[in-house]
């Protein structure tokens, strides 16, 4: 198998092709980061953040900085938060700590949220700014160790103006935002698809594990079938920024996370201990995806998915990013 870095050289190089949500051919958008998510998480998790900074761009109408691989630096983990204030020029300064950045060693540029007075800013920051510092990382879990996740320090960077990608609030608020949430979950799913099919290669034929790989083969066509119709329906009203938007990637999200659980629990139960005790990939695949899915917020997520009888049919904004973001991210 090819290095990571190899790997992502290539989604650099033909990550543009990849349709972009709402544009017609979501369902294959889906599919593609499905298999990437069975090819490797690793590489999923940073190739899926480097199309979502595509199609940002391309939604807000700007290019990408050309041969630039991309991370979508996002989350806010109290008390980290970065800011960022205009100066006189009409450039940006940017300060604070930004946790969780997938690809901190790796990536050339990424898309930042930094908080202002007037809503929450995105910029398109290259990682070798001056100000820009990686910091030391506390990452001890095998899974994803090789993403280069940590905390970056944002320390007086200076940003054009014109590297601002959208108003403030244009992030949270643009139609794209709860398509893309959608992306991750895709990934989900392919890790879960590479222990269905590592299953049944193992094929021992006892009838309780052929019972579980039965239930496993299902589980694949399911996942693959709710990607095609979230697609399918995101293809339908590509502009929609209604509750629905919202609703269909925590409902997809939830349905997902709760057939990947249900893999790892039933991969053990049809193949035994042989696979997680001897086979790297297996091992690999099934410590990721196990940290991969806890992105979902189960009963959280679950609590923001029906309406309030008490109130209007339209829902209230969320009050900040750091609640909108982790419900999608």
């Amino acid at each position: 198998m090819q290095s990571l870095d190899a790997q992502l050289a290539v989604v650099v190089s033909e990550g543009a092709r990849l349709p972009l949500p709402g544009s017609g051919n979501t369902p294959r958008r889906h599919q593609a980061l499905s298999e990437w998510g069975a090819r490797d998480l690793s590489f999923a998790r940073l190739a899926e953040a480097h199309t979502d900074a595509l199609a940002i761009l391309a939604e807000c109408g700007k290019a990408p900085r050309g041969g630039a691989l991309y991370g979508v630096w996002a989350s806010d983990a109290p008390p980290s938060r970065v800011s960022c204030e205009r100066l006189q020029n009409g450039d940006w300064r940017i300060d604070g700590i930004k946790p969780f950045c997938s690809g901190a060693a790796l990536v050339d540029a990424a898309l930042v949220t930094a908080h202002h007075a007037d809503g929450v800013f995105l910029f398109d920051i290259p990682l070798e700014s001056i100000g820009v510092t990686p910091q030391p990382s506390t990452w001890v879990s095998p899974a994803f160790a090789d993403t280069s996740t940590t905390a970056v320090k944002f320390d007086g960077v200076v940003v054009p103006d014109h590297e601002r990608v959208g108003d403030a609030g244009w992030y949270l608020s643009r139609p794209g935002f709860w398509h893309g949430a959608i992306g991750p979950a895709a990934c989900w799913a392919g890790g879960a698809e590479s222990l269905i099919d590592a299953a049944a290669v193992a094929n021992r034929r006892d009838p309780h594990s052929r019972a579980h790989r039965g239930a496993l083969e299902a589980i694949a066509w399911g996942l693959r079938a709710m990607l095609d119709q979230a697609g399918s329906e995101i293809d339908a009203d590509p502009r929609d920024q209604s509750e629905s938007a919202r609703t269909r990637a925590l409902k997809l999200r939830h349905l997902i996370e709760r057939a990947c659980a249900e893999v790892l629990d039933r991969f053990a139960r049809a193949t035994g201990p042989h696979l997680l005790a001897h086979d790297a990939r297996v091992i690999r695949q099934h410590q990721a995806l196990s940290l991969y899915i806890r992105q979902c917020h189960g009963e959280r997520d679950l609590a923001a998915i029906p309406a309030d009888p008490d109130t209007a049919r339209e829902r209230a904004p969320m009050s900040s990013v750091g609640e909108r973001f982790e419900a999608a991210v």
